[in-house]
């Protein structure tokens, strides 16, 4: 068994997939009512992992650095970022996502300048953009990106004592909460996102309690890659009331590891109600039923498996949002997926 840290699995997966403007902050319609006192206050502080960043009144020109939750949580929070990457992976002919355009489109804000962070932050765009602040809580900061962002702008990085791509969905809400002055706001949209999932899942009895696991099938290196509890999606499974398989619990790794490699070999030992495994494409669905190494998975023979393939999907779930889970479970079939699983394998 073969485990990887969150920054090396992106980069595998960015191979794979390659293989797969505002001049100020725009808002919805009760931000400036709800910034305008704040603003006028004292100076404040907001900690995070590189020390402090004090802001002498609230921002009104954001820049975000990574599309991943990060501006997901300030549009949650009725912000609409000045500038924000492209989303290409996943994404739509926006370069965006549906769930940040259907947000945007219900606070009326307007679109913000997109830029390219394939080879990291673009400080030339940041700089020309000329933000209040630069919001990036999740991510993978290094004390040099830190300091070369904050000559541009003050900088929210992730919260204290939280490592690379480490930081949850509602870690980064209660972020962006810390820098808007809307602490209590962030607690509420985090309160009412949980509350939404739970409903939805509510609706499908079976998912309470069932374990699940989820990864992806390697077919040209005979593995099965699996995502441990500090990554996104378990997390989302762990929401809906479902419950790391017992193999996960006992093999998933030290703190800080979000991905395990486990050899077909043992497959037949990885129980679990419902399997949720990304694939690249459809056709790889048929390869992977096909290989006799994998034959051996339980939830393989009892068709609990759900292959996900739809990237745009796949980036609601790996960049976990206020918007993005409320957008999955209420736009895609996932819990009625899982519910079926969950009775194949308990009545085969």
């Amino acid at each position: 068994m073969v485990t990887l840290s969150r920054g090396a699995f992106l980069k595998v997966a960015a191979a794979t997939a390659a293989a797969g403007i505002l001049s100020a902050c725009s808002t919805g319609s009760n931000q400036e009512s709800s910034n305008s006192s704040a603003a006028e206050g004292e100076a404040y502080t907001v900690k995070h992992n590189f020390g402090e960043t004090t802001f002498e009144a609230v921002p009104q020109k954001i820049a975000v650095v990574q599309n991943w939750m990060n501006p997901d949580a300030i549009l949650a929070l009725g912000v609409v970022p000045a500038g924000t990457p492209i989303v290409a992976w996943g994404g739509n002919e926006n370069q965006s996502s549906p769930w940040f355009d259907q947000k945007l489109e219900e606070l009326g804000g307007e679109e913000p300048l997109r830029y390219d962070e394939t080879d990291g932050p673009n400080y030339e765009e940041l700089a020309k953009l000329g933000p209040d602040a630069i919001f990036s809580p999740y991510g993978d900061m290094s004390q040099e990106i830190y300091d070369k962002l904050s000559e541009i702008a003050p900088v929210v990085a992730a919260p204290e004592g939280v490592g690379a791509w480490a930081a949850s969905w509602q870690q980064t809400v209660e972020m962006a909460g810390k820098m808007l002055k809307k602490e209590d706001e962030a607690q509420k949209v985090i309160e009412e996102t949980e509350q939404k999932i739970k409903d939805a899942a509510a609706e499908y009895s079976n998912l309470e309690g069932a374990t699940f696991f989820a990864g992806a099938f390697d077919n040209e290196q005979n593995t099965f890659g699996a995502y441990t509890a500090e990554d996104t999606r378990p997390r989302f499974f762990s929401l809906l009331g479902m419950q790391e398989s017992d193999y996960m619990k006992e093999n998933g790794g030290d703190k800080g590891t979000f991905f395990i490699n486990i050899s077909a070999e043992v497959l037949d030992t990885v129980e679990a109600d419902a399997v949720w495994a990304w694939t690249e494409t459809e056709d790889d669905v048929e390869k992977v039923k096909q290989n006799n190494l994998f034959a051996n998975m339980p939830a393989l023979q009892k068709d609990a498996v759900i292959f996900e393939s739809d990237k745009t999907f796949g980036l609601a779930l790996s960049a976990a949002s206020p918007l993005s889970l409320v957008w999955a479970v209420e736009q895609t079939p996932i819990l009625e997926n899982l519910s079926k699983a969950i009775d194949n394998i308990r009545n085969a």
